[in-house]
């Protein structure tokens, strides 16, 4: 076994050592449990103090849990919250509608699709649960991006390089800011085969209980299943969706 994988397996079992003792641990216990000397207990501990996972009471010197791992699981179970919320508002929208919906969560620069039900017509996009896609070409991820704070989306453009995946692809910040400004005044994204050729979206934003955006609803279809019929005459359908889902999850009427 690697000295590597040994450390992690060590960092592990302290984790879940700590985490199942209410008056935590001393490095001589852990180094006894593991049967390591205890400077090697020291320097895994002093690793997990300075990632913010454990701190050393001061008095009695055991070492303990800090609240950074609740705040990861918390955020799992957000995110479940956010699906179970979501899924009834989402069959709705698929129903109504008749073409693929996707739920997606901000993933620093990224959306992260969580949730998708697929279209009746048999003609359909390619999309899987747990893909990643752009913030700033997609119609779930500009929906996201146009929230933001405004600091925010500036970081995101000095940070980000927009690559072109079509020839509708906006790679000049400037534009994009432009397009940013308009979908936050009228409420909802669109994606005119900017991502992949062929396929349109039109998003809205989700909101949780502080007023922050941390997702989005997407309605997505294959062009040639359109006809005549603009994705963009779903938007208010798809605002609603958003906005049902923000509602559920204590955000403001």
């Amino acid at each position: 076994m690697g000295e590597g994988i040994q450390s992690v397996q060590r960092a592990v079992y302290i984790l879940e050592r700590l985490a199942s003792s209410k008056n935590g641990a001393t490095a001589s216990e852990i180094a006894k449990e593991l049967g390591v000397n205890r400077s090697t207990v020291f320097r895994l501990m002093e690793t997990l103090i300075e990632a913010g996972y454990v701190r050393q009471a001061t008095l009695t010197k055991r070492y303990h849990l800090t609240m950074k791992l609740f705040s990861l699981g918390s955020k799992l179970l957000d995110e479940m919250d956010i699906r179970s919320c979501a899924r009834p508002v989402l069959e709705s929208l698929q129903k109504e509608t008749g073409h693929t919906v996707h739920l997606g969560l901000r993933d620093l620069n990224e959306v992260v699709y969580i949730d998708k039900i697929t279209g009746t017509n048999p003609i359909q996009m390619y999309s899987m649960i747990g893909r990643r896609a752009p913030l700033y070409c997609t119609g779930i991820g500009k929906a996201i991006l146009a929230f933001m704070k405004d600091h925010e989306i500036d970081q995101f453009l000095r940070n980000t390089k927009l690559i072109r995946f079509t020839p509708n692809t906006i790679v000049d910040p400037i534009k994009l800011w432009q397009e940013i400004k308009e979908i936050r005044v009228r409420g909802y994204a669109l994606d005119m085969e900017e991502h992949e050729m062929g396929i349109r979206c039109v998003a809205a934003p989700i909101f949780d209980y502080t007023q922050e955006v941390i997702g989005s609803i997407s309605l997505a279809a294959v062009v040639i299943t359109l006809g005549d019929k603009s994705i963009e005459e779903y938007a208010d359908k798809v605002i609603q969706a958003a906005k049902t889902v923000s509602e559920l999850l204590g955000a403001r009427k």
